[in-house]
Parts: C-alpha cells; structure tokens; sequence
C-alpha cells in the first residue's frame, strides 16, 4: 500500500505543477472584471514547493502557505473559508494612513512584485520596478479573485492516471475504489499549517 501511495502522491504532485503552469482567464473582485490570463508560475516559488507526504494512509500536499490561503480559491475555502484572491482592503499593505515622515523607504510588497515582474516578464531591474508600482496600485483598487486548483479537468486528469496505475501487476490486488477514495479525499495544507499538525 506505501509503494503504491507514493506513486500516486508523485503523480497528483506533477500534474498540480502542470495545472499551475497553463493559463487561465483571471477577474478582479471588484465587479469581475476580466484581468487578461494568468499562471500561477511566476518565479516558480510555488509551483516548486507542490510536494506530498503519506500521512495515516492518505495522501496530502503541501505547498507555500499562501497558495493556500491566497492564491486557490478551494483551498482557502477549505482551511479558513476564505475565498482567497488578494486585496483589495484588508491587506496589511491597506490602506497606508502613516504620515509621510513615518513611511518606510522599503516596501516588502514592492520588493516582492518587482522579483516577480523581473521573473514573470523577463523585465530589467527599472522596468520591473515600475511595473511593481502599477501593480500594486491595481490590486489596492480591485484586488484579484482566487482561482480554483482543482478543476474538473485536473480531477479527469488525476483519475485517469490513477486507473492507469492500478492496471499494472504489481497493484492488482488493490481495490480501485479504495484507492479512488482516497485520491477524492486529498488534503491540501500550507507549510507551516502541516508542520504544525505533526508536531
């Protein structure tokens, strides 16, 4: 059963890495209004963290807290039952009532956008950075929805592979609903929530 939770434990990770990679339609949360396509690799922090452990007998991924709590809307639905996206409001970016002689010379938040300009768009340093600002000046006014990770075509997908693993011999005495069961009950958790739970 271990050998056979570990194949399937690597083969749900793929293709969550694969789904993360294909272009979706994005909208804000202001008026869904459409904000062009968007992947989810960016600088690839997320994508690269996808991982799974056998825990109990049950498969569960892990990945960077907040594409749990932020980035999918089914997985913040349900750890906080939260709709994920971000801003607008409520961010701890939001809004910035410190007078001007208190205000910090450095912005996490730019900090990180430009990063991510820089790797997204294969921007240079200055250009990154303006991009940043605009950015941010977007998501304080409409903030973007979350999108869901697990779309009918990635459980098809996930299915799929997992009938094709139980048709090898080395399986055969596996009951496929079982197993089917147990890939319908996939828990996903941030980093920290997981290690939280084992300690």
């Amino acid at each position: 059963m271990e050998e056979l939770l570990n194949e399937l434990g690597k083969i749900v990770v793929e293709l969550i890495r694969k789904a993360m990679a294909q272009p979706r339609p994005r909208f804000s949360k202001r008026g869904e209004i459409p904000k062009g396509t968007y992947n989810f690799v960016g600088t690839g922090r997320l994508q690269k963290s996808v991982d799974y452990k056998i825990l109990d007998d049950d498969i569960v991924i892990i990945m960077e807290d907040y594409g749990v709590e932020y980035v999918f809307s089914d997985l913040a639905q349900a750890q906080t039952g939260g709709e994920g996206g971000s801003f607008p409001g409520e961010g701890k970016y939001y809004p910035d009532k410190r007078k001007k002689g208190q205000r910090a010379k450095f912005s996490p938040l730019i900090a990180a956008l430009t990063e991510w300009a820089k790797k997204k768009r294969q921007l240079p340093e200055a250009e990154a950075k303006n991009m940043a600002f605009a950015v941010r000046t977007k998501l304080f006014k409409a903030g973007y929805k979350g999108l869901p990770l697990f779309t009918e075509q990635l459980l098809n997908e996930i299915n799929t592979s997992v009938e094709r693993l139980l048709q090898q011999d080395r399986f055969a005495e596996m009951a496929a609903e079982d197993i089917l069961e147990k890939v319908e009950n996939l828990r996903v958790f941030g980093i920290q929530t997981y290690n939280l739970t084992i300690d």
